[in-house]
């Protein structure tokens, strides 16, 4: 994918975009919902950060963090997938009909899953279960067949299928848990499934998924891609991921250590070597010109290493199942790591959707604005400013015990 120059000439950016990528409406359609959702959570934080010092049964509490997890990070990554997948696999996408519709299914699941978690609705809950369940798997055939017809699996696209199937374990996870809630029937594993289940979205999904993608990207923004240290991707992606499903079955089957931990040490390595990539590439940019989106995904790797730490701390003293460092790592990472870096990514993304779209079939003609002419840079800085004294809060909240920090 070449991203429009950052000069601003009479002829304009000299690169437009690759005709693998699908139509501006696919990806666009999921930004839009995604940002909406971002800005119902931000509305709605006064009432559901508290929660996070509540018990984690508590419906409300549920509803909040899915509103999080499945109306902000799932919209948005499935959306983006779409339309980074076949640009960095140089791979039109499968099915692009297919994405349209596993686009309403999602908005109906979330829909239907978020409100009747928040009013213990069980019917809604139910169907927007198996409406999730339903986008989800279109995404995943849609995914796999897309990295499958690639003429050349490089290391975005294994991180991409590693993700996948995370992604398709986890959400049959989530389907038997909502189904629990009528029926009870996992019982007593209720508590070790829903661990497993939020271990392989996070960890499994998000924290394998977006640092194979981020690599690229952050690569193609500072011009330096050529920079990234691939032998040590190479080892990070599989301690990342195999990771992640050892600390997911260590939940789910009740495996003492050093399973778990070994886990939790895999995904902390994965993560510590992401972060690390990230200042590299960013230290050695040649393209000097200040860019919004670098302070989102620096801080959104700081957080990603901080909540892999917690994660081995507590597995480490055998922390309780009710123990508020367990919200803290959720937290981190949903909020912290996954939203943080969505943020920054948005701003190069969304811009360069409106650019192509807009802007260039005037390049060549008449002059055409740089992408960072698309936002205002101030404005950026000072969301970046508040969403960091937010997450700073809310983590001190947690530790505290002190709802009024929330």
């Amino acid at each position: 994918m070449t991203a429009p120059a950052d000069r601003t000439t009479s002829a304009g950016p000299r690169a437009v975009g690759p005709a693998s990528a699908p139509a501006i409406d696919l990806p666009a359609r999921f930004m839009l919902v995604s940002m909406l959702a971002l800005l119902v959570v931000a509305l709605a934080a006064p009432v559901g950060l508290p929660l996070l010092l509540g018990s984690t049964a508590d419906p409300r509490l549920l509803a909040f963090l899915h509103l999080n997890t499945l109306g902000v990070v799932a919209v948005m990554v499935v959306g983006a997938s779409y339309q980074l997948v076949p640009v960095v696999l140089q791979t039109p996408l499968a099915a692009p009909a297919a994405g349209r519709v596993s686009f309403w299914l999602l908005l109906a699941g979330v829909g239907l899953f978020v409100p009747g978690l928040f009013t213990f609705w069980l019917p809604a809950v139910a169907s927007g279960a198996t409406l999730l369940l339903a986008g989800f798997g279109v995404y995943v055939v849609v995914l796999g067949v897309t990295v499958r017809r690639a003429p050349r699996r490089d290391l975005v696209a294994w991180h991409i299928a590693a993700a996948l199937v995370s992604l398709g374990a986890g959400v049959v996870l989530g389907v038997l848990l909502a189904i629990n809630l009528a029926t009870g029937l996992l019982g007593g594993m209720t508590g070790r499934l829903l661990a497993a289940h939020v271990t392989l979205m996070l960890a499994g999904w998000i924290g394998v998924l977006l640092p194979g993608v981020a690599y690229r990207l952050v690569g193609m923004f500072t011009l330096a891609k050529e920079r990234l240290w691939s032998p040590l991707t190479w080892v990070a992606l599989p301690l990342a991921a195999v990771g992640a499903w050892l600390v997911a079955l260590g939940f789910a089957l009740g495996l003492g250590a050093p399973f778990p931990q070994l886990g939790a040490v895999g995904i902390l390595a994965g993560q510590g070597a992401f972060a690390g990539q990230l200042v590299a590439l960013y230290h050695q940019r040649r393209r000097r010109t200040f860019d919004v989106s670098r302070p989102f995904v620096l801080l959104a790797g700081v957080m990603g290493v901080a909540s892999a730490a917690l994660l081995v701390a507590g597995l480490a003293r055998g922390a309780s199942p009710g123990d508020r460092l367990w919200v803290a790592v959720v937290w981190i990472a949903l909020a912290g790591f996954a939203e943080t870096a969505i943020q920054g990514f948005f701003y190069k993304i969304a811009t360069f959707l409106v650019w192509l779209h807009r802007y260039a079939p005037l390049a060549g003609r008449e002059r055409v604005p740089r992408l960072e002419e698309l936002y205002r840079r101030r404005l950026a800085l000072v969301g970046w400013a508040g969403w960091l004294a937010g997450l700073l809060l809310s983590l001190a909240s947690v530790a505290s015990g002190d709802v009024l920090l929330a």
